[in-house]
């Protein structure tokens, strides 16, 4: 896929596939400000239920002390919120994520486009993991109906299924033939490209 592709209907600029180790590391970007972004919220939850053991040994008086705990929970949701608006608005606006902007690429449609919100979030992200953990929990259920295995077993098969999708993808990353494209690119007729 080398060529020239127009950037936000602007003028052509110069893109190839972006190299796979810098989709992963753009990946693991994204997790690691993921767990960051989630870690308030995870420290006020954590911190919630001493409040009920507080509550029950040393009466309402002592809870009301550690009021700390509720604005906690806010500013958990507040930042978790604010980093998935970013993110959104980052991916919709310019095809980066925060890793592929700190990574210098960025996703386009096949016909050098922006994807804008739904090709880039929509389709990408919300439909492809939405349509892979339902077809991997009915592929469970059906074999266990068929097996007779028990009913946990599902969900174990549905979870190797996910994996193996992941897995799937990320072999994809290294097929230079496909310009790198994984199951998420085929969907939503994208391509990740490196910025020159």
């Amino acid at each position: 896929m080398n060529g020239h592709l127009p950037a936000d209907h602007t003028a052509p600029i110069d893109v190839a596939p972006a190299r796979a180790g810098k989709r992963i590391a753009a990946y693991l970007i994204n997790v690691i400000l993921t767990l960051l972004a989630y870690a308030p919220l995870l420290i006020a939850i954590v911190v919630w239920p001493s409040n009920s053991y507080i509550e029950r040994t040393q009466g309402l008086e002592a809870l009301a002390a550690s009021d700390w705990l509720m604005p906690g929970l806010l500013i958990g949701f507040l930042v978790l919120l604010a980093y998935i608006i970013i993110q959104v608005r980052m991916m919709s606006k310019h095809g980066q994520s925060i890793g592929k902007k700190i990574m210098h690429i960025r996703l386009l449609k096949t016909d050098g486009t922006n994807p804008g919100f739904w090709g880039a979030v929509m389709l990408r992200e919300v439909v492809y993991n939405i349509m892979i953990t339902i077809a991997a929990m009915i592929i469970g259920y059906v074999a266990v109906l068929l097996s007779g295995a028990p009913a946990a077993t599902a969900e174990a098969i549905a979870n190797a299924l996910t994996l193996s999708a992941s897995l799937v993808c990320f072999i994809m990353l290294f097929n230079k033939q496909k310009s790198r494209r994984t199951l998420q690119d085929y969907l939503a007729g994208t391509v990740v490209v490196q910025l020159r």
